[in-house]
């Protein structure tokens, strides 16, 4: 996505406007979930997660949008919440493995042109049974599924937005366990909620 100040301006005007139509309420029920201390947002975009960002959590905010990146700092600062504001790609994070209790993207895969790297590599810095957590768009089925199935190939090369990814089977794929999913919108958006696999010991069970 183009870095420019301008366009990080219009996006954030313009998430901004549907916020207020319905996104807010679901960004609330996403992080009504989230378990810390350790919390990776990645694709912070904009920080319009911010007001959901709890004093106890330590929050690593992570885009690769360097414009983004000074929007979302700006408006933690001005309500006074603490992230750390980290410029990277969820396709090859700068983190070391085994690190965070928390992952969680917003509207994040639906972008992205090898969701399977970045959904590997949320898996790879997860604590082992650490949560992850996603409010995407997604693929539904019936007569609804297959309009938007027909589109979303053409609406990605023009907006980026990919509408129809099976973002469950990615997850699956990907090697999280204890996946579900809670429809939001005509069943196209959903929160889905996932753990990495835990590590087994032999006699003494699973270790974290």
């Amino acid at each position: 996505m183009n870095n420019s100040v301008k366009t990080a301006a219009t996006y954030d005007f313009m998430m901004r406007a549907f916020d207020r139509l319905m996104i807010k309420g679901w960004r609330k029920q996403l992080w009504a979930g989230v378990k810390g201390p350790l919390v990776l947002e990645a694709g912070v975009g904009t920080g319009l997660n911010a007001d959901f960002y709890k004093d106890d959590f330590h929050i690593t905010a992570l885009d690769n949008n360097h414009s983004f990146l000074g929007i979302a700092r700006r408006r933690a600062e001005i309500k006074k919440k603490k992230a750390d504001f980290v410029s990277g790609d969820i396709e090859k994070l700068p983190f070391a493995s085994n690190r965070f209790d928390t992952a969680l993207t917003t509207f994040l895969f639906c972008q992205l042109e090898k969701p399977q790297l970045g959904m590997a590599e949320l898996n790879r810095v997860l604590k082992p049974g650490g949560q992850l957590l996603l409010l995407e768009h997604v693929r539904t089925y019936g007569l609804l599924g297959r309009l938007l199935e027909i589109i979303s190939g053409p609406l990605y090369k023009m907006t980026g937005d990919h509408i129809a990814r099976d973002t469950e089977e990615i997850t699956a794929e990907a090697g999280f366990v204890n996946i579900s999913a809670k429809p939001l919108f005509t069943r196209g958006v959903k929160i889905i909620s996932a753990e990495k696999k835990q590590i087994l010991s032999h006699r003494d069970g699973p270790v974290t």
